[in-house]
């Protein structure tokens, strides 16, 4: 044995257990050439997944088709709450129409009977008038001032006169006090008016009080 083999074997003695084993992984074959192991190609796996795919599929469409139900429930639900609602809606508004026209009746009433209560004060104040003509004292002119100034309101509130004297005789707004046979003027004619009769906002209050005319020869024949 040379002196250089030896010298190589007491370098191999004198080296680690570590190192020894360094050397022996580095000789050892990689990983990647291993070969695969059979039934696993790409092509198997694929079609594994196919039954899944297809059950996702039908689970979408089942999903869909209950979503679809419940949206045309809810669509038939809120049909029915607008109709119910609108049906609210009318009646509301005829009960309010209705309450209105009743309230407003019963104050149009009230103003009736309130009027109708005045009307005697204003005949008062018209014969006050009537007496005081031709005076300018202050008394008088009090009087035309508040029978003016009362009239004006009432006016206002609807009141209309009835005042038929040399107009045709009309049994719904007057009542024949008594008849007078004359030349002057044609028969059925109110000649005088004894009290005016008066309407409240286009219904008869009170009928006027009037003395009415009959020609001569009408007037003899109701008596024959």
């Amino acid at each position: 044995m040379t002196d250089k083999e030896r010298e190589a074997m007491k370098d191999r003695e004198e080296r680690s257990p570590g190192d020894r084993e360094k050397a022996s992984e580095s000789v050892a074959p990689p990983e990647g050439n291993e070969a695969s192991a059979p039934g696993t190609s790409d092509g198997e796996g694929s079609a594994g997944e196919e039954p899944g795919v297809e059950k996702s599929r039908e689970q979408l469409e089942e999903e869909v088709a209950r979503l679809e139900a419940e949206l045309r429930e809810a669509t038939d639900k809120c049909r029915e709450y607008l109709d119910d609602l609108q049906r609210l809606q009318a009646e509301f508004e005829n009960y309010r129409k209705r309450m209105l026209r009743e309230q407003t009746k019963i104050i149009e009433q009230a103003n009736r009977g309130l009027v109708a209560k005045l009307l005697p004060v204003v005949d008062h104040l018209e014969m006050a008038l009537k007496f005081s003509e031709g005076r300018e004292d202050r008394l008088a002119e009090g009087v035309r001032m508040v029978y003016e100034q009362l009239m004006k309101l009432l006016r206002e509130e609807g009141l209309e006169e009835i005042n038929p004297e040399g107009h045709p005789f009309d049994p719904n707004v007057c009542e024949a006090m008594m008849t007078v046979i004359s030349e002057d003027h044609e028969d059925e004619t109110v000649v005088e008016v004894h009290q005016k009769g008066y309407k409240f906002k286009g219904s008869l209050l009170r009928p006027a009080r009037a003395t009415v005319s009959k020609c001569e020869g009408k007037a003899d024949g109701e008596r024959g």
